[in-house]
């Protein structure tokens, strides 16, 4: 008696999959990159912490040349022991300037995203490319929102006093940086958590 010989199924055409991503794993070069950026992305947090009151300074010094470029008015930054004073004017005097305080910055929203980024790099399983790209976007959104709120504080206050101040400053800044926080937390877990095609492909059996 003979055995029967089944031919083997050829395997469809494609790239090789890698043995490490079918398990959920990254592959060597994802693994060296997570334990390169995760520690990077922890200190950066340990950083924005503990220099916060340096990186207010800088982020005022940004507003700083949005509201002379984009307004045109004269700016004077002076780095005051509590928080950073921007004041802005025309041909007139300097009047009433805006202090950039530790509640008001982006440190205290980019701060937790570079802890929770580096938290994942380090002990998930996610595609280091992508948390890192999530990061980068979601902190790129968060400074440009507060860059603008700082700007058009300066534009209301400038043309309506403390009024337009109040206005801007309390209900309308406060609400957009919600937004803005809210917006950048959900695009970050969309983009770690999103399941592309190719990464189907990868890891299926």
């Amino acid at each position: 008696m003979t055995a029967d010989v089944y031919p083997q199924p050829a395997r469809p055409p494609g790239p090789a999959r890698s043995p490490l991503s079918r398990h959920g794993r990254a592959p060597l070069s994802g693994r060296v990159l997570a334990g390169v950026a995760g520690p990077l992305l922890l200190g950066l947090c340990g950083v924005l912490v503990a220099g916060e009151r340096a990186y207010r300074f800088h982020e005022m010094a940004g507003a700083r040349w949005l509201v002379s470029h984009a307004l045109g008015l004269r700016t004077l930054l002076l780095e005051a022991p509590d928080a950073p004073v921007l004041y802005a004017a025309d041909a007139g005097g300097f009047g009433r300037g805006i202090a950039l305080t530790t509640g008001c910055s982006s440190d205290l929203l980019i701060a937790p995203l570079a802890l929770l980024a580096g938290v994942l790099l380090l002990f998930g399983t996610r595609r280091p490319a992508r948390v890192l790209l999530g990061f980068f976007l979601a902190a790129a959104l968060v400074v440009a929102a507060n860059l603008g709120r700082l700007t058009l504080i300066v534009a209301m206050q400038h043309r309506y006093g403390d009024e337009g101040f109040g206005w801007t400053h309390v209900l309308f800044g406060s609400v957009l940086m919600m937004a803005a926080g809210l917006i950048a937390l959900l695009l970050f877990l969309h983009l770690i958590t999103r399941t592309s095609t190719r990464d189907a492909e990868a890891d299926a059996p």
